[in-house]
């Protein structure tokens, strides 16, 4: 990037050539700045925050996997509901749909994050219209695990 800035400044100088040089320069250095900053964040380019509040939370999952969490943990970068509605839960089916899930669900987690725990607020991307997620860069805990609930065929 820093060649490209050189080149451009370095062009001859004509009636609109100085005018040009500079725009492009100045345009190449704001990507570069953007670029970085990106980097700087995570993988995903969005920043972890750490949570300044306890929030509770839902993760759907087979119940094999939630069986396997229940004992170890759930392992970094694993997707969770922003928060957590008291309700009765959504089939399988349309919990795939609703939140862009490769599988079809079997249980619904409801899981304790602690004030101070790193997160990242994301958009999923293939869920519906308006429904984020969370995601942390640490394991969660066992202890964290509220409840497992079976979803509805």
């Amino acid at each position: 990037m820093g060649i490209l800035l050189v080149g451009f400044l370095l062009l001859p100088e004509s009636e609109c050539g100085a005018l040009l040089g500079r725009a492009v320069a100045c345009a190449a250095s704001r990507r570069a700045v953007r670029a970085d900053s990106q980097a700087r964040c995570s993988p995903h380019g969005v920043p972890v925050r750490a949570l300044p509040q306890a929030r509770t939370v839902q993760r759907y999952n087979t119940k094999t996997l939630a069986k396997q969490e229940l004992r170890r943990a759930v392992s970094p970068g694993s997707h969770m509901t922003a928060g957590a509605r008291r309700s009765r839960p959504m089939s399988g089916q349309h919990t795939k749909q609703h939140c862009g899930l490769v599988r079809k669900p079997n249980v619904r987690e409801t899981i304790q994050l602690p004030k101070g725990f790193p997160v990242r607020h994301n958009h999923a991307t293939s869920a519906a219209r308006g429904v984020r997620e969370l995601t942390s860069p640490q394991p969660l805990p066992p202890q964290a695990f509220k409840k497992v609930v079976p979803l509805p065929k």
